[in-house]
């Protein structure tokens, strides 16, 4: 029997899940915010998606945030980690006890975030939260032919629960819908995991100025990424192994965690790597620098990392570097407004103590 699922968040990767879950024998709702200006209307008026050359019929559209969430098994966040907050606000009220909350996005901690909204909500409800290291999918959603294309799954997402004694439990749940979700120690080893900071910032403030002048033309990883601004991602990826290292996770190269999550080809460099992948060279952009690649892989990623390499004392020069950096282009205190652990009320404690934080509720246990 499938599972009732309802998707927050109809971009690309919201609208993919929605055939996909489908097309897997689940009975899906599709969420769009009222505030949301993305032309969905061809989805509205027949609850089809073209997907593989057929329509895919799901089970409802819509607007009403309590129709979504009411009465289901599953809701999957596909959503940009910087409305982690928002969202758990305006779903808040409307949570049911037993329900699980996939968060299936680039992680940025997020799942303790949700869960201190639901407590400073005082919003006393049993749900569990999880979330995957990134987003389930390379994929994209063509409005003009209302037509969703799964470009590639990531073959190997790590996955963690908050608190993490709540990882098996989720995954038996989670596995009726994935096939690719690997147990990661805790949301921390996810939020190290995440592939975006690493690949995205640097090389992007790095072209800043070919961005600004043809943006529209412009692809990060076929043509941003060359054989000067690649030392950046090598040099970030040393520092993030780093920390992973103290804090006792598997620290795999950049390199060797994409070609086991499917998006790089074995036995080429890291630069032909990005430049060749199949599932990423193709794709467009940034646009601009008040792009996602920039904007919440620096705010939530590169201010997250370098505040865990403080934790652990881990120097991280480079990551520091670039932070700043975007901060002068785009005149913005990205140390300031980024997330940190100590804004997640997480102060100086050791490796140990920190994995065993994890483990347990600090907002509420």
């Amino acid at each position: 029997m499938g599972l009732k699922i309802s998707i927050f968040g109809a971009g690309h990767g919201g609208i993919t899940a929605a055939v996909d879950m489908t097309e897997r024998g689940h009975t899906v709702t599709l969420y769009q915010s009222p505030q949301s200006k993305k032309d969905l209307s061809k989805i509205e008026e027949t609850g089809e998606i073209n997907f593989k050359g057929s329509p895919v019929k799901i089970d409802r559209f819509t607007r009403n945030i309590a129709e979504a969430v009411k009465g289901q098994d599953v809701l999957m966040l596909a959503i940009p980690s910087t409305a982690v907050e928002p969202v758990a606000e305006s779903i808040a009220p409307y949570l049911e006890d037993g329900q699980y909350v996939l968060i299936n996005s680039a992680s940025a901690m997020c799942s303790i975030r949700f869960k201190r909204v639901l407590h400073n909500m005082k919003t006393d409800v049993d749900v569990k939260v999880g979330e995957t290291m990134s987003l389930t999918y390379a994929s994209r959603y063509h409005a003009e032919r209302n037509e969703a294309e799964l470009i590639g799954y990531n073959k190997h997402n790590l996955f963690a629960a908050y608190p993490s004694r709540h990882t098996e439990e989720m995954l038996v749940v989670f596995n009726r819908m994935y096939d690719y979700l690997k147990p990661a120690e805790n949301i921390i080893e996810t939020t190290l995991n995440n592939g975006n900071p690493e690949s995205h910032p640097g090389p992007s403030i790095l072209n800043a100025g070919r961005i600004d002048y043809a943006g529209d033309q412009f692809y990060l990883y076929k043509e941003g990424i060359t054989e000067h601004t690649v030392n950046v991602i090598h040099r970030i990826d040393e520092e993030r192994q780093a920390i992973c290292k103290v804090l006792g996770f598997e620290a795999l190269s950049k390199s060797k965690r994409s070609v086991r999550s499917g998006y790089f080809e074995e036995d080429e460099s890291l630069l032909a790597q990005y430049n060749n992948s199949k599932i990423l060279k193709d794709i467009l952009g940034p646009t601009d620098l008040e792009n996602r690649y920039v904007t919440e892989d620096v705010s939530n990623g590169l201010v997250l990392w370098a505040s865990i390499g403080d934790m652990v004392d881990v120097d991280t020069p480079v990551m520091d570097a670039v932070i700043t950096l975007t901060g002068v282009l785009l005149r913005r205190d990205f140390f300031r407004e980024g997330v940190t652990l100590s804004k997640l009320g997480i102060e100086k404690v050791s490796s140990e103590e920190l994995n065993r934080l994890m483990k347990y509720d600090s907002t509420r246990d």
